[in-house]
């Protein structure tokens, strides 16, 4: 179940949950959902709100680097925060790809 916070929903696109050997994944904290214009991850360290960040994202095999915009940050737990992101440098191919991968099936699991 992915943390969710109350008040007006202003997304432009459905965020997809992401596991472990999800599609998308997030290098140096874990990622909870994305879409093609924001994240939310989970981090160790509270972000202060409009700050700008650089992110690497792994899109299926590929790396993209992209800056995001801290839009919200709340306590996720003992020494966890849930920030949620809007990109704000993020280059049109990655942003096609990254809609590409969130609308193919996911992959069956591995036993």
């Amino acid at each position: 179940m992915s943390p969710s916070r109350p008040g007006r929903e202003r997304r432009r696109a459905v965020r997809v949950p992401m596991g472990p050997g999800g599609p998308v994944a997030l290098v140096g904290a874990r990622l909870v959902n994305v879409s093609p214009f924001g994240m939310l991850i989970e981090s160790p360290l509270p972000m202060a709100p409009d700050a700008v960040h650089r992110f690497r994202l792994v899109i299926g095999r590929e790396n993209a680097d992209v800056e995001a915009r801290v839009a919200a940050c709340w306590p996720g737990g003992t020494h966890r925060y849930h920030v949620g992101l809007e990109f704000v440098r993020l280059a049109d191919d990655v942003r096609g790809r990254l809609a590409e991968v969130l609308k193919s099936p996911p992959p069956p699991p591995h036993f």
